[in-house]
Formats: structure tokens, C-alpha cells, sequence
């Protein structure tokens, strides 16, 4: 003769298994909205802090001609309260791009001149700065623009 478990102590197991997955799930999806809730927190308060900063390319000044050569670049960080670092300026021409970064950090106001070996005249320059180490701050001077001088 085979037992079986009764049909009430069947369904106060059910309840119980059903109590303890819905109170596990909860304490998860509690834990998981207070993680995304900081990180959403964190990384908007950067894009608020950041959203008044801007890099301007003032000047970029290279030889006349079709070559490949020394080109000199001054970005200003012209507005915002936040202090930028890793300042990279790319510059296109010809089909080629290159890229130099300058060292240390630039406060607003600061002029940063950097210097390369690049193809010219130049297409594009840009210029891009990290302000709170992860909010990307950019300026560009394209051809033709009065902030592009090629030299005699």
C-alpha cells in the first residue's frame, strides 16, 4: 500500500515554495533599481555638471601646400566650470588621420597648443576633452573656416 503526501499539506508546500521565490525575486529586483537608481544618479549629475563646458578650436595653422608637415593647433576652453583632461586633437586630411594627445589637465580660459606631423591643408580638426573623467567635451574647425590659416 503506497502513501501519499495529503492534499493539505500539498498545497501549504506549493504556498510556501510560491512565498519564498516571490520574496527572493523581490529582494533581487530591490537590489538591481537601487544599483541602476545610483549609476542613472551618478552619471546624470556628470551630464549637469559638464553641460556648460565647451573646447573651441581658435586656430589651426600649417604650411601652404600638399604635403605632409608640421601643423600647429590652439584649442580654448572657452566655457564651463569643470576642469578637462585627456585632451586629444585628431586632424584629417587627405584621407588620413592623425592623432596627438596632450598631457596634464586645462582649466576654463586656458589656451592648449598642440603641435603634430600631419597631411595638410587640413579637412578637419577636432579637438575633444574628458570633463569628470567620462563626459566628452568637443570643438571642431573644418576647411574653410576662418580658423583654419595655412601659411606662405
Amino acid at each position: 500500500m503506497s502513501k501519499a503526501i495529503s492534499p493539505m499539506i500539498a498545497v501549504v508546500l506549493l504556498i510556501a515554495f510560491t512565498v519564498s521565490v516571490g520574496g527572493i525575486l523581490s529582494v533581487w529586483l530591490s537590489s538591481l533599481a537601487t544599483t541602476q537608481t545610483t549609476t542613472i544618479s551618478s552619471g546624470t549629475e556628470k551630464q549637469v555638471k559638464c553641460a556648460a563646458s565647451a573646447l573651441k578650436v581658435a586656430e589651426v595653422r600649417y604650411p601652404s601646400g600638399t604635403s605632409r608637415g608640421y601643423v600647429n593647433v590652439s584649442v580654448i576652453y572657452n566655457s564651463g566650470t569643470e576642469t578637462l583632461s585627456n585632451i586629444t586633437v585628431e586632424i584629417s586630411g587627405r584621407g588620413a588621420v592623425d592623432s596627438v594627445s596632450s598631457t596634464g589637465t586645462v582649466v576654463p580660459g586656458e589656451v592648449r597648443t598642440v603641435n603634430t606631423t600631419a597631411n595638410y591643408p587640413p579637412e578637419l580638426v577636432s579637438a575633444r576633452g574628458l570633463c569628470q573623467a567620462t563626459v566628452p567635451i568637443v570643438g571642431t574647425c573644418k576647411s574653410g573656416e576662418p580658423c583654419m590659416i595655412g601659411s606662405g
